[in-house]
């Protein structure tokens, strides 16, 4: 192995310790991620699991590496537009009984980077396109909210409030509300999206177990809940997310989709007819600068969310496995 690669390599290493055990985490009430799992973990396997993943050839090899681009995320909505695909909010595609075909829905939860958010909204809009965002409160602002549904777009809550009250229902609801409210006196939001929260043992989504509903907040739709979606069923619509910096699905009538220029490929066939896309702004680039930033902060999250794994057994599944263990523990 050349002495420059070893560099990378160690420099990535750098930044996952760095992320992992010393810059603050919003989830876990300002601990670093290796605070939060050394409860249950020795500190020293965790440093081991960590430096592994991050500079084992294979998982670096796993993730996509020049994907992600503005340029690229320009080159899929005009491919989708070229093919006659109509556009989807996903508050658009829960109130409507019947839909186009083929059709889109594009769903973006804004974890982080709202600048970048608010750049990839003008990029939709400027081809007349309207998507979905979702904010959590540490990205809502009213000045954001208000100019990203000025440009067309449906605004959201990204709610982890069932992780941030440590799994009591009765507060996670009553937190749930309050933000709730505070993000309607800005914006019309009719759906709902959780966080994934993948450093705690508690499921936004278990919310809704038990005796409430979306209902019970005057809300149309949430992002798994309502959407009927199966990658293996032509009828309905595939599911297919960024995370991890790959696609990374399978949809039965066209194949494995790892990389953009795959998903642009499958609009041109007869398998991709309906999809649901799940874009997370805060993993696209704008420029090369902003690129590196981005695959050093995907290597290290990911590394981090693999050592949370070991001690919550939270995986990153498709939509339709997460309606299916939603539905068992009901």
């Amino acid at each position: 192995m050349g002495s420059s690669r070893l560099n990378v390599r160690q420099w990535f290493a750098i930044f996952g310790h760095y992320y992992n055990f010393q810059q603050p985490y919003q989830s876990l009430d300002g601990r670093a991620p290796a605070q939060e799992v050394t409860y249950t973990v020795p500190l020293t396997y965790v440093s081991q699991t960590i430096y592994m993943t991050i500079s084992d050839d294979y998982q670096i090899d796993m993730i996509n590496m020049g994907d992600f681009t503005f340029d690229d995320y320009g080159r899929l909505l005009d491919a989708a537009l070229a093919h006659g695909y109509t556009f989807y909010t996903l508050q658009e595609y829960v109130t409507r009984s019947n839909h186009d075909s083929p059709h889109i829905i594009v769903r973006h939860d804004v974890d982080r980077k709202v600048s970048t958010a608010r750049s990839m909204a003008r990029v939709e809009a400027d081809r007349n396109i309207s998507t979905s965002y979702y904010f959590r409160t540490s990205t809502f602002s009213p000045e954001t909210a208000a100019e990203v549904s000025g440009l067309g777009h449906e605004i959201g809550y990204h709610y982890e409030d069932l992780a941030k009250t440590r799994g009591d229902f009765e507060a996670a609801h009553e937190r749930f509300g309050r933000n709730l409210t505070a993000f309607r006196k800005h914006a019309d939001v009719r759906t709902i999206c959780p966080h994934g929260s993948p450093l705690s043992p508690h499921h936004n989504l278990d919310m809704w177990r038990g005796k409430y509903s979306i209902e019970d907040y005057d809300l149309d739709g949430e992002a798994y809940l309502s959407v009927d979606t199966n990658n293996d069923d032509a009828e309905r619509p595939s599911y297919v997310s960024d995370t991890g910096r790959d696609w990374g699905t399978t949809i039965a009538d066209f194949g494995r989709i790892s990389t953009t220029d795959d998903l642009i490929a499958g609009l041109g066939s007869d398998g991709c007819e309906r999809l649901y896309l799940l874009v997370h702004p805060g993993r696209w680039s704008r420029n090369p600068i902003e690129h590196v930033q981005r695959v050093a902060w995907d290597l290290a999250a990911e590394a981090g969310k693999s050592t949370a794994r070991s001690v919550h057994a939270i995986g990153q599944v498709t939509n339709d496995r997460i309606i299916r263990v939603f539905r068992e523990r009901t």
